[in-house]
């Protein structure tokens, strides 16, 4: 059997058939192309979907590009079949619906009780570590195969897949994730909600029900989901609800979720940018810089029908929000987000962030009308990739931002926890702080008075670059480029291979500023100012017309 990977257009159909149940917004177009491609990548031997593996490079220790078998996408798959039901389809869902009932872990004494593994080719023991996320997954398709597909499954069945997702549900409500992990505690509430149902188990019932209150509470103390305008997430919150609400029958249950659906089309509505058709900034967590146009039409359909005119046209030019994302005792201590809409650009910046990889504290867009969108963002890079243990604090108004980095201590690497280091030191040969546009055609040039300029399409980005030290050394500004995107590093160090230990955190004194500006707008006369307070901050402090920002390191780190 010849093994292909799923074409671009595929993929985006997997995206939506792992959501058939509950939206039915994939086309029966969308739905055959993704099962053609499936059926090429089954294996008769395994009982499993195959693919080539392409992991976040955290949880598991599997190379990408290497072949496997994967239980999540195995689920899926089967649901995809038991809703086309041509003939064998059913045979095949419960094939691969039994074996991975059978890699779960179903100890109730194990460490990794009710989970399963990403792949067949590396069990739970093998993982670095499991993802305890994956009981929630796997369960809630098991659920939705109960319920929407009852006659099409095999005699055995039931009974397999009742006893399978009663072990995820227990699994999830032992670990009993807080309201501030967004997608996973509507995701948790809402399989225990359904699997409560199923099994007739009024505790997990109530503890589903009551763990989406919870959030809803919770939302509305902060003002919005703590995993705050994330365009891979707030989506999957999004289906959740859906899921929820085409899943379950308790009434308080289905209003909390209504309750959680409407806030999450709501910070749609609000960073929706109609000419680009891009989700404005900033991102709490995000997998690609941008989105496809195919999910901007879905959403713009798809919205409700009082936030249809939102998706088309701003409100008022320029437009800007301010949005509490997590409410802390004092203003200072909340995380708050500032975005800029105007007819064909947006900038979005939060005031305090770590620059992890999927991480977007500051990004931007611009473009639109038949042309390719440009984005600009700024990056921390460890040799090369980003680097979860660097901060960035953010001041904005309209389309300009002052930022001041600063080292983050108890962090990890290539993500903020799992990799942390037990000493807290880096072996690096490169650190380096990045202004980058990434766009056709993109161009990079000094100015005078230490201002360079990123430019593609119909706007440039001007940095304003201030003298910097990094562990004793000065930083250097260069300018460079890489395929379609140009840049701008402050080269913090580049050598042999050392060690900096970041329990105490390398010297950092590093800031700049930025505005996304058109071709014939001029620069602000003057780049910021750097001081250093009584409690030892290092504070930026930039006049940006009319305004004058203001953005310090923060005091505890």
């Amino acid at each position: 059997m010849r093994k292909r990977v799923l074409a671009p257009a595929v993929a985006a159909a997997f995206n939506l058939v792992l959501a058939l149940p509950i939206l039915g917004a994939a086309t029966d177009a969308d739905l055959q192309a993704y099962l053609e491609a499936c059926d090429r990548n089954y294996s008769e031997t395994h009982y499993m979907l195959g693919a080539k593996y392409h992991g976040t490079g955290y949880h598991s220790t599997v190379k990408p590009g290497t072949w496997t078998h994967g239980t999540r996408s195995s689920l899926a798959y089967a649901a995809a079949l038991l809703k086309r039901n041509d003939p064998g389809d059913a045979g095949r869902a419960a094939n691969i619906i039994r074996k991975v009932i059978s890699l779960q872990d179903t100890d109730p004494a194990s460490r990794t009780y009710g989970i399963w593994s990403y792949v067949l080719e590396e069990p739970l023991d093998r993982m670095a570590p499991p993802d305890w996320n994956w009981a929630d997954f796997c369960g809630a398709m098991l659920a939705e195969m109960l319920l929407e597909h009852p006659d099409k499954l095999a005699a055995d069945l039931p009974t397999l897949m009742r006893a399978s997702l009663r072990h995820a549900a227990r699994s999830i409500r032992k670990r009993n994730v807080g309201p501030g992990y967004t997608n996973i505690a509507i995701m948790g509430g809402g399989v225990c909600a359904a699997a409560g149902e199923l099994l007739d188990d009024n505790a997990l019932l109530q503890y589903g029900r009551d763990r989406l209150r919870t959030m809803v509470a919770h939302t509305a103390k902060h003002g919005s989901f703590n995993e705050y305008n994330s365009p891979t997430y707030t989506q999957v919150a999004l289906r959740e609800c859906d899921r929820v609400l085409n899943l379950v029958r308790d009434g308080a249950t289905r209003a909390a979720a209504e309750s959680l659906r409407r806030t999450a089309w709501q910070i749609i509505a609000d960073s929706f940018h109609p000419a680009t058709r891009q989700w404005a900034g900033p991102h709490s967590r995000a997998y690609a810089d941008t989105l496809s146009e195919k999910t901007a039409g879905e959403l713009a359909q798809r919205c409700p029908a009082d936030l249809r005119p939102r998706f088309r046209k701003l409100p008022r030019d320029p437009l800007q929000l301010v949005r509490t994302f997590i409410r802390g005792s004092s203003p200072d201590g909340s995380t708050v987000g500032t975005t800029w809409h105007t007819a064909d650009a947006c900038l979005g910046s939060i005031n305090r962030s770590m620059l992890w990889t999927q991480r977007r504290p500051v990004i931007g867009y611009w473009g639109g009308r038949g042309k390719q969108t440009a984005v600009f963002r700024i990056r921390f890079l460890h040799d090369g990739k980003d680097f979860a243990s660097m901060g960035l604090a953010t001041a904005q108004t309209g389309p300009r931002v002052l930022s001041v980095v600063y080292p983050l201590k108890r962090r990890g690497d290539w993500h903020p926890s799992l990799d942390r280091p037990a000493d807290g030191a880096f072996a690096a040969a490169d650190f380096r702080l990045r202004y980058e546009v990434r766009g056709r055609d993109a161009t990079a040039r000094a100015l005078a008075d230490r201002r360079f300029e990123l430019a593609a399409a119909d706007r440039r980005v001007v940095v304003h670059a201030v003298p910097g030290r990094f562990d004793g050394r000065d930083v250097t500004w260069t300018l460079g480029r890489d395929a379609d995107r140009v840049f701008l590093d402050a080269v913090c160090y580049h050598g042999e291979t050392r060690r900096f230990d970041f329990r105490r955190g390398p010297e950092t004194v590093l800031a700049a500023a930025a505005e996304l500006l058109r071709p014939d707008e001029p620069p602000t006369a003057a780049g910021p100012t750097l001081a250093q307070t009584p409690s030892g901050a290092v504070e930026a402090t930039w006049n940006a017309r009319p305004t004058t920002l203001t953005v310090a390191t923060p005091r505890k780190l």
